[in-house]
C-alpha cells in the first residue's frame, strides 16, 4: 500500500544512509514525503534498502549531489552522514537557502563547532534559527528507530508551527485532565 502524499509537496532530503537515516526514511514514507537520499556508500544506499525514495543520489561528492536538489520552503533536510563527515559542509551549503528545516546529529562539541563556523561565515541569525543541532525532540530513547521518531516529530512540529510538547486542552473543564476527551 502506497502512502498518501502530503498536501503541498513536502520533500525530505536525507544525507546519509545508515540506520538512523533508514528509520527516518521509513517514517517519512508513512507520512507521504517525497524523499531523496544522498550518500557515498553503495553498500547502504540502494533500492533494496530505500525502495520508495524518489531519488537515490550516490557519489563521492555528496555536497555537489546536495546542490543538485531543489531546496524550497517545503523542504526538510536531515544530516546523518557517516561519522558526520559531510554535516558541516552541508550546513554551509544550505546556509541562506529557503529550506524550512535542517537538522544534524551531533554532540555538544560538534554543535558548538558547527555554530561557530556558521557564525564566522556570517550566516544570518534568522537562518541559524532553522538549524536543529542536535536534531530531534527530546522524547528519550537511544536506538536508531527512537532517534528517527524524534527527528520526524520535530520536522512535523516545525512544519505545523507547533512547539512539539504534550497535547493539552486549552480549557480545562471541571473533571477533565490532560488529554481527556480530546476527540
Amino acid at each position: 500500500m502506497k502512502a498518501e502524499t502530503i498536501d503541498g509537496g513536502e520533500s525530505l532530503i536525507i544525507v546519509g544512509s545508515g540506520n538512523v537515516a533508514w528509520n527516518v526514511y521509513r517514517i517519512a514514507v508513512i507520512l507521504g514525503y517525497k524523499i531523496t537520499v544522498i550518500d557515498n556508500r553503495e553498500k547502504t544506499l540502494n533500492r533494496q534498502r530505500f525502495p520508495e525514495a524518489s531519488q537515490l543520489l550516490l557519489g563521492d561528492d555528496v555536497i555537489s549531489l546536495l546542490k543538485s536538489c531543489p531546496i524550497t520552503e517545503t523542504t526538510s533536510v536531515v544530516l546523518t552522514s557517516s561519522h558526520h563527515e559531510f554535516d558541516l559542509a552541508a550546513l554551509c551549503e544550505l546556509a541562506g537557502s529557503p529550506v524550512r528545516y535542517v537538522g544534524a546529529l551531533g554532540n555538544r562539541r560538534k554543535v558548538t563547532a558547527y555554530y561557530a563556523v556558521l557564525e564566522a561565515i556570517s550566516v544570518p541569525p534568522q537562518w541559524l534559527e532553522r538549524v536543529h543541532v542536535p536534531i530531534g525532540l527530546d522524547i528519550g530513547g537511544h536506538i536508531a528507530a527512537e532517534i528517527a521518531l524524534s527527528i520526524m516529530a520535530e520536522i512535523q512540529s516545525v512544519r505545523y508551527k507547533r512547539p512539539g510538547g504534550f497535547v493539552v486542552l486549552q480549557e480545562r473543564r471541571k473533571g477533565l485532565g490532560k488529554r481527556d476527551e480530546l476527540f
